[in-house]
């Protein structure tokens, strides 16, 4: 049984893949005292032929998970760098290792299936968009604040008093601060995807597969478009494209991305 794990900015998600078959994914998020979280989520997983890890939390995060994985399966994670060309995918960056190591893996998740011009959009603690060709040439994106980060800007740069809670109910026109931050960021980041997806179908002149990934991609589907399509765990579907080691051609038969 392999491990495949993405290491996010706030989150950590993860899933095993045995053989073909990888199993419903967990997350919990990332705080300080980073060893003690992994045993308490992977205490009772045995048996770990290999770990494969796409890390955006630096060298300390890989040190530790490295660390912590050798004590546990005596076994060294394998972390998944951005490449210039692989599984059919052709990355557009003049410097290929520049694109981050998530949106690399979205790329190889999605040229399974990639029979349409496809946008992927990642809503987590930045949203990244990306644009991938039929033929698997990338063709560029751009980078936003998410979320998390619109509102913790507000709240700082404006001594907001928030009394936030998580569970607050939406609402479009707020009775309280945290709520009013809430709504505007929503509006915020919905309205200028959904700008952005109207002008990338007029640039390249078709309809675009619009696919969301990322934790906050459930909450933004609900304002955008609605043939946009979600598929929360592209990365690691990329990871399991690695761990399998198969290679893509254009005669293989799909898998469900």
């Amino acid at each position: 049984m392999k491990l495949l794990v993405d290491i996010g900015n706030s989150r950590i998600k993860w899933a095993t893949l045995d053989g073909k078959k990888m199993s419903a994914t967990q997350d919990f998020e990332r705080k300080s005292g980073i060893k003690a979280q992994l045993t308490k989520h992977w205490k009772s997983l045995e048996h770990i032929e290999s770990i494969w890890v796409a890390n955006v939390a630096g060298e300390k995060m890989a040190s530790q998970l490295s660390e912590w994985a050798n004590k546990k399966w005596q076994r060294q994670p394998v972390f998944i760098t951005t490449e210039a060309r692989r599984f059919g995918v052709k990355n557009a960056y003049d410097n290929p290792e520049q694109l981050g190591v998530d949106r690399w893996l979205s790329l190889v998740a999605m040229r399974q299936r990639n029979k349409q011009t496809t946008c992927i959009i990642d809503c987590g603690t930045a949203i990244t968009v990306d644009l991938l060709s039929t033929d698997g040439q990338h063709q560029g994106g751009l980078i936003l604040p998410g979320l998390t980060l619109i509102r913790q800007t507000l709240i700082q740069g404006t001594d907001a008093i928030t009394e936030k809670t998580e569970d607050v109910a939406f609402s479009l026109l707020a009775t309280n601060t945290f709520s009013a931050i809430q709504a505007g960021s929503l509006y915020s980041i919905s309205a200028t995807l959904h700008s952005l997806i109207e002008d990338l179908q007029q640039n390249f002149k078709q309809n675009l597969r619009i696919v969301l990934t990322g934790g906050d991609a459930a909450t933004l589907q609900k304002y955008l478009p609605a043939k946009v399509e979600l598929n929360p765990d592209l990365v690691l579907k990329g990871l399991r494209r690695y761990a399998q080691q198969e290679v893509v051609t254009a005669e293989s038969q799909p898998e469900e991305a």
